[in-house]
């Protein structure tokens, strides 16, 4: 697979090839490409091949009835349900304790974004030795190995584990394989990551609250030299943009006036897609400047401007490929200014499953 860089002279993505080339290397990886450890009654399914030659995107949804501990097992017809057959409000019943509904909704996006294989990981407790567990972890990948190869999408392997941790077993729900887990924190995929700023947070609640947080002392109302923003320019708006982000990536300190200042130029159409469009030719690394100067708007200005500043977070972590931070972010913003119709718009497209390097391209073009 390949992490997110950078769009070069030439036009083409410039890239850092990672190879995930064993099941310990790949379970111990997905930690870091969603940004958080999946919880039990999870399914995570890391893509493979795309039809366009591409790698296909890292998902993760949670499974109704996964956690359950029912001692019947379910016919194949309750496990699977039938095709074209929905429960109450149009939502797929629960079957033989296993909802098909996620199955059925990823199957859905493989089949009109063209993934041809992935691998699925279940996230089940006990499921490497308890008997009936182990059962549902193996009859939740037996439901998406369904759904998926009527999508066309063929599912490689399935593996079970407990928790995503140095030394955790894991084990072939489909085979009578088994493994210990490699430490997250030490993969090849999280250095990288790591390099580029993007944090494993504890949890999915951590993140959103991550984004959700403004400084005590932040601004509700204008203040500071504000007049400064109404009568520039865009290109020197631009300019004072890129200039307080070079000095907070050498560790200088921006007051309160200049961040008015940038804060009130983001405002504008012109200003925030200028820097949007900077964004997406120059994706961002982990010390990098705009991030620190995004937090510190996010944090510290009033509503309209905070919701830019998350906006601009969230775009860097949908072309980064981190959907949960970008789905954080973009409801951040979204939350900050109703009216950022721009976020809601990425959002859209984040929930729709557009893929980052088609709304990258387009937006750096």
């Amino acid at each position: 697979m390949t992490t997110r860089g950078r769009i070069g002279d030439d036009g083409q993505d410039e890239r850092e090839r990672v190879v995930i080339s064993s099941p310990e290397e790949m379970i111990a990886s997905v930690p870091a490409m969603l940004g958080f450890p999946p919880p039990p009654g999870s399914v995570v399914l890391v893509g493979g091949r795309m039809s366009d030659g591409g790698n296909a995107p890292v998902m993760r949804v949670d499974v109704p009835g996964l956690q359950d501990e029912d001692t019947i097992a379910p016919t194949e017809g309750e496990l699977f349900g039938e095709p074209g057959l929905d429960g109450p409000d149009g939502e797929s019943g629960l079957v033989g304790g296993i909802d098909p509904g996620p199955a059925q909704s990823l199957a859905e996006f493989c089949a009109r974004e063209g993934v041809r294989s992935v691998h699925l990981i279940v996230v089940r407790e006990d499921c490497i030795d308890g008997h009936l567990a182990a059962q549902r972890a193996m009859d939740a990948a037996a439901a998406f190995d369904y759904w998926l190869g009527l999508a066309g999408t063929e599912v490689v392997n399935a593996f079970g584990v407990e928790e995503f941790a140095a030394g955790a077993p894991w084990v072939d729900l489909f085979g009578m394989v088994r493994g210990i887990q490699l430490d997250p924190d030490a993969t090849h995929l999280a250095a990288v990551y790591a390099f580029q700023g993007r944090s494993v947070a504890a949890s999915r609640s951590d993140i959103d609250r991550l984004y959700l947080t403004r400084d005590p002392d932040a601004r509700d109302s204008d203040g500071g030299d504000t007049d400064a923003a109404a009568m520039a320019g865009t290109s020197e708006l631009v300019a004072r943009h890129d200039s307080a982000a070079a000095c907070l990536g050498t560790g200088e300190r921006v007051d309160d006036d200049e961040l008015a200042v940038i804060g009130r130029g983001l405002l504008s159409i012109d200003v925030r897609d200028e820097v949007y469009r900077n964004l997406a030719q120059r994706t961002l690394t982990d010390d990098d400047g705009r991030r620190l100067l995004w937090w510190a708007l996010a944090r510290r200005r009033p509503p309209k401007e905070r919701s830019v500043a998350l906006l601009l977070l969230g775009a860097a972590a949908y072309f980064a490929g981190s959907g949960v931070h970008a789905n954080a972010a973009l409801s951040a913003a979204v939350t900050a200014d109703g009216t950022n119709s721009l976020a809601r718009l990425m959002l859209n497209g984040l929930i729709e499953g557009i893929a980052p390097e088609r709304l990258r391209q387009v937006a750096a073009a």
